[in-house]
């Protein structure tokens, strides 16, 4: 997937889309580009890109999200700061979005203020997960942000993942469904995610898979002090 000006990753909860967000940002500042990370999963109350705000400051991605009265509740309390980062064009933006109707539906305030052409909405599917693991529950969650969001979702990110339990075998086997889901909705899959032990273990050039490691930023961050 080419870097878009806005790319905004949405999927389930236990999806790892946060996790994934938080990396593929890392990833563009590694890269010199210097993006935002905006925070707007407003339901889910574990591993907020907010909370970590200092910490991905420090290592280039700098982190925009509702006014700090608002951090730690559950309703859109949207800021002009996040409208400033959606509409201006000089810095990449990433948007961590709730993977539910009514988490998603944070984003549709902004759907016209999104560049269409410039734009990737990535659905992460862990088929690992409750739902996931048949090609038309992927549908119909994909379906749900859609009409709540009011965006189409552009890019499928395949992330077999059962975190300590992962294997080889284990992502090939998600993986190949991803791969169906992606046949049968016409949705590319912009990239495939893997820790840094399995990812050492993928033939990437053989299976043609693009891949974005990631480390446990947020557990990372936890054991450091």
């Amino acid at each position: 997937m080419k870097s878009s000006q806005i790319t905004v990753f949405t999927g389930r909860f236990g999806s790892g889309k946060t996790e994934i967000a938080v990396n593929y940002a890392l990833d563009l500042a590694r890269q010199g580009q210097s993006p935002l990370l905006i925070d707007l999963d407003i339901v889910t109350p574990y591993f907020r890109t907010r909370d970590r705000a200092d910490d991905l400051a420090s290592l280039g991605v700098e982190v925009v999200a509702p006014y700090p009265a608002g951090q730690h509740i559950h309703i859109p309390a949207i800021n002009p700061q996040i409208r400033g980062a959606i509409e201006q064009r000089e810095r990449p933006v990433v948007i961590d979005l709730g993977g539910d109707p009514q988490g998603s539906r944070a984003l549709a305030q902004f759907a016209e203020l999104m560049p269409q052409r410039d734009l990737a909405v990535c659905f992460v599917v862990n088929p690992y997960r409750p739902f996931m693991d048949s090609v038309p529950g992927i549908r119909d969650a994909i379906h749900e942000i859609e009409t709540s969001a009011k965006v189409a979702v552009s890019h499928l990110i395949s992330n077999p993942n059962l975190m300590s339990e992962s294997t080889l075998e284990l992502f090939h086997q998600g993986h190949t469904l991803v791969q169906e889901a992606s046949q049968a909705l016409d949705l590319p899959i912009a990239f495939a995610v893997a820790g840094a032990r399995l990812a050492g273990q993928l033939n990437r050039e053989e299976k043609g898979i693009q891949l974005l490691t990631i480390e446990r930023f947020f557990l990372m961050l936890d054991t450091s002090g």
